[in-house]
Formats: structure tokens, sequence, C-alpha cells
């Protein structure tokens, strides 16, 4: 029983100690944990209020450390509001040369290499659909509508078909639009006052479902007025994506992709106007005058003019061959500025903002890759890979409605299998392109030789594989000793 007790004791001395360590700890310390919570007792107030100003970080009051640091503790996030500003957008966008490129860069390599038509669909009608798109100029629509919407937040591309004129606020039937209908894409962006309806859609096949139904358009006609559109005659294109409260907040729209490098911009702005300023500044000569100041306070104004005019004079004509003539009591000094370092702090925010952009430096202002066997290949490599994850989300779903229409006007019908591919954004060099051709022929080859295929479906094969590469054009039938 005695020893129970003395166990007891010790178990309490223990716990208390626990306890005060972990209250305490080094002076002014919080972890904003108390033990006397995690043993279900009541908390102390004081420790309480403390622990409540750290909530689980680490804080010293004593070393203005963590959440007790005025430095850190003081600074936060707000709203900019950037996207709702279209006219600064546009003037930032028209006036400065690194805005325009980070809005113009991916919206145009997203549709540079563009795509290639896939599907059992005879040649000819495949060309007669690329003369369509050519001749209506879809590609530099699709583009300018990418480049509104990274720039506003939101664009749409209208679908302009011949005869729809008056059902425009209908959904868009395909089986009743005739042949030669389309006639083009009308890019109408956010800042031409775009109002999306407050109703939804609520069709869960539709792909739109959860966005408005009909938006409310200045089309710009000699008529003037608004256009109710349905939706699915618009291709919807959004800026930088938000969560659906935001979305819901900004019109069911994205923000800019200016907003959030806004900070950024403003940085590389600042440093490069303030380096240009001290290149004016960068040899300032100084000239020691007896009894200038008291001449200046007391003298007459002739007295005043005379001095300022000799200075004048003497600045005027001082070149590297000048003579310089000083009184005995005078003295003149040079003092050169000094730029080192000032390359370094450029540099970081070049970097800084080429992050925030999503877009290399090399690339974003056309400079040679930095640093010891450095190629740049790795920083395209994630850029092109971001570009395609951008053309699948944003592109493909465009294509995708707009093709049936450009096919039921160049047809008459839809075929059944249309369909596309993006072309490859990374150009392939001839050593890349020749060993690639010759990993794809090896297995051809390999089975011809094998006596698994005939000669005439080697040559089809082959000749299938080169097209890209304008090889095999020529490749004959009788493969004896060709291959």
């Amino acid at each position: 029983m005695k020893k129970q007790n003395e166990d007891r004791d010790r178990d309490s001395k223990i716990r208390g100690c626990g306890s005060e360590t972990l209250r305490s700890g080094a002076p002014g310390a919080s972890w904003g944990y108390d033990a006397e919570k995690r043993r279900g007792g009541a908390p102390d107030p004081a420790s309480q209020a403390e622990t409540l100003k750290a909530l689980d970080g680490y804080s010293n009051a004593t070393g203005f450390l963590g959440a007790d640091s005025p430095l850190l503790a003081s600074g936060t996030f707000v709203r900019s509001g950037l996207t709702a500003n279209t006219e600064l957008l546009t003037t930032v966008y028209r006036e400065y040369w690194l805005a325009m490129r980070i809005i113009d860069m991916p919206s145009e390599d997203m549709t540079r290499a563009w795509i290639t038509l896939t599907g059992d669909i005879p040649e000819e009608d495949l060309e007669e659909l690329r003369r369509t798109e050519a001749r209506h100029s879809v590609k530099q629509e699709i583009t300018n509508a990418i480049r509104w919407g990274r720039l506003y937040g939101g664009t749409l591309a209208l679908m302009v078909i011949r005869g729809e004129e008056k059902r425009l606020a209908q959904p868009l039937d395909l089986d009743a639009l005739p042949p030669g209908c389309f006639q083009g894409l009308l890019v109408l962006d956010r800042a031409q006052g775009i109002s999306p309806s407050l109703e939804m859609e609520e069709d869960l096949d539709d792909p739109d479902f959860g966005y408005p139904k009909y938006y409310t358009v200045d089309l710009g006609t000699d008529g003037g007025g608004s256009v109710k559109i349905h939706h699915s005659r618009v291709l919807r294109f959004v800026g930088r994506e938000l969560p659906r409260m935001e979305t819901i907040r900004e019109n069911y729209w994205g923000a800019s992709e200016l907003e959030h490098i806004w900070d950024e911009l403003q940085k590389r702005s600042a440093t490069s106007a303030n380096i240009a300023q001290l290149v004016f500044q960068a040899n300032i000569t100084t000239l020691k005058m007896s009894d200038f100041g008291e001449d200046l306070a007391m003298g007459t104004e002739a007295r005043k003019q005379g001095i300022l005019s000799m200075l004048e004079a003497e600045n005027r004509v001082r070149t590297s061959f000048g003579l310089q003539v000083l009184g005995k009591d005078d003295a003149m000094e040079n003092h050169p500025y000094s730029f080192a370092g000032l390359s370094d702090v450029y540099e970081a925010f070049m970097m800084d903002i080429a992050g925030a952009a999503e877009i290399p430096a090399t690339k974003l202002f056309g400079r040679s890759p930095q640093g010891f066997q450095s190629t740049g290949e790795s920083d395209l490599k994630n850029y092109y890979e971001m570009i395609s994850g951008l053309q699948e989300k944003m592109l493909r779903p465009a294509l995708e409605r707009l093709l049936p229409v450009m096919a039921i006007s160049c047809f008459g019908f839809l075929p059944e299998n249309l369909s596309f591919v993006f072309n490859p954004l990374a150009e392939e060099t001839p050593q890349e392109r020749a060993t690639l051709l010759k990993d794809l022929s090896a297995p051809v080859i390999e089975m011809f030789k094998a006596g698994m295929i005939t000669g005439e479906s080697a040559v089809a094969e082959l000749k299938a594989l080169g097209e890209p590469y304008a090889a095999y054009a020529k490749l004959g039938v009788d493969l004896g000793v060709g291959i």
C-alpha cells in the first residue's frame, strides 16, 4: 500500500513538471498548446489568452518571433479587384510590353501547331474542311478568343450561322443546319458587357451544366441593342479558373491572368525605372566653393545670378579635354556610382515574374539560357506540358462543339468518326525524326522478313509511317533488295 502511494506521488510530480514545462518552456515561448486541455482539466485563463494569440504555430514574445513578430504578423493579402477594372487591364496590355507577352505567348502557342483532322473520311473532304477553316480564319479567331479570355477573364466566340439570326435564343439544332451555313466566328470579350443569365443549364448531359443558359451581349450592329444568345451557340473561354463561389461572384467568369502577377509586374517596372534613373546620376561632380552658401543667402540678387550663370557656363563647356579654373579655396570632386549588384537584383525580379507567369525566362525575355551547360530544354519541356494541359482544358471542348457545325456546312451531314489530335508543340530535330522513323519502321521490316506480311502491305504501311516525315514516298513493291 505504501509503495502504491509513492508511485502515485511520483507520477503526480512527473505530470506536474511536464505541464509546467509545456506551459512555460523558454521565457516568453509558447507552442499554442495547453497541457491542462490534454488532461481534460480546466484551462488557465491567462494561458488560454496566450495560446489563442499563437494558435498552433510557434510564438516568442520576448524574441519577437513567429506570431509576435511585428513585421511578419502585420503582413496580409487583400483583394486587388483588378479583373473588374477592364479599363486598366486594357491600358496595361497596350502600354506594357511584358504584360502583352504574358497574355499573348500562351494564347498563340496553344494554336501555333494547331490540329490534325482524323477519321475515315476521304482526303478531299478533309481538304474541303481545312479550306473552310482557312476561309473564315477560324484559327486566328480562336487565338483571339483565348487571348482576350486571359486578359479580361472570359470571352465568347459566337458561331455565325446563316439563317439562324432570328433564333439565337434557341438551342442550336444540328439536324436543321443546311450546307454552306457556317460563316465564321464572332469574338465577344467580357469588356463588351456580356451579361450571363441567372437561369442555369440543368441538363446533366450538357457540357455547360451548372453554367448560365443564356448570355445577353451587345453585338455592335447598326441597329444597336442587346441580343440574347443560347449557350449552345457560343464557344466559352475563361481566364484563370476560380473556386465555385468566386466564379459566381465574377458572373461565372474567371480571373484575369494579370491579377495574380500584378505585384510582380509593379516590382519589375519600378526596378527597371529606378535603374534607368541611376544611369543619369552615375557620375556626379561636386564643386566646393568658399562662402557659396553665404553668397546665396545674403548676397544681392545680381550676385546670386552671377554665381549661377558662372556655374552654368562652366558646366556647359566642361569636357574630357577641357580646362576647369578654380579659386584658391575651391575644390572639385568626382563621385562615380557603382552599379555592382544591380544586375543580380534585376535578375531576381525577372525570375520571379517568369515563375508567376509560368513562362520560362528564356522564352519570356528572349534571352539565352544561363549557367554551365544549360540548354533551357527542361524549361521548355515543362512549358509545353503546361500548354498541352491548357489545350485539353480550354481548346478541346471548344473545337468539339465547332467541328460538327463546320462539317455539316461542308458535307451536309456529320461524319460519325470525325475527330482531331493536337500537333506536337516542340519541333523535332532531323536526327530525332530519323531515329523515330527508324524505330517505327523496324517492326514492319521484321514482319516482312519473317513472311508475316506481303510486300504490298509492307510498302503501304511504310508509306503511311513516312508521310509525316516526307519519307518512303517512292518506295516500290519489290522489296527483296530494298529491305
